[in-house]
């Protein structure tokens, strides 16, 4: 198994293709709207003097979480094996603190169940030794997981 994984990302190889937003919205049942996983595009209007690039950004797992430690209802956790920040639903009553202190907007509310949703590094295919299903999909292998 993984230990204290990170997301690793190389702008030169980001196309913006979205593969890795549409297989982790599919791989852990993800509606699109609440996407755990964005592209961000910058230069859009391609203006000839400024360099267009792609930034794929999703929870960052951080080494202190500020989600984790200022979260009221203790239902945010941080998996010592893989390093994956995780919330537990049972627990998680939709506050959205987590949401506010997170520098990435990694937490999404999710209206339909009213907790918060995020990233969790694909944490059952990681006990598979198996890669996020972002990093698989991932076709210039710009995004790795390490």
């Amino acid at each position: 198994m993984t230990t204290h994984g990170l997301f690793v990302l190389d702008l030169d190889r980001c196309t913006g293709c979205a593969a890795c937003v549409v297989a982790c919205n599919t791989e852990n049942e993800v509606a699109e709207e609440l996407s755990w996983r964005r592209i961000h595009t910058f230069n859009q209007q391609r203006f000839a003097t400024a360099p267009v690039f792609h930034f794929t950004l999703a929870c960052n797992h951080c080494l202190e979480p500020p989600c984790l430690h200022n979260c009221p209802a203790n239902a945010i956790t941080k998996d010592a094996a893989t390093g994956a920040v995780l919330i537990d639903q049972e627990s998680c009553i939709g506050c959205r603190y987590c949401a506010w202190v997170c520098p990435y907007e990694a937490p999404r509310y999710n209206s339909g169940l009213g907790i918060m949703e995020k990233c969790t590094f694909c944490e059952h295919r990681l006990g598979q030794d198996m890669s996020p299903a972002c990093v698989t999909a991932c076709p210039t292998d710009a995004l790795q997981f390490e």
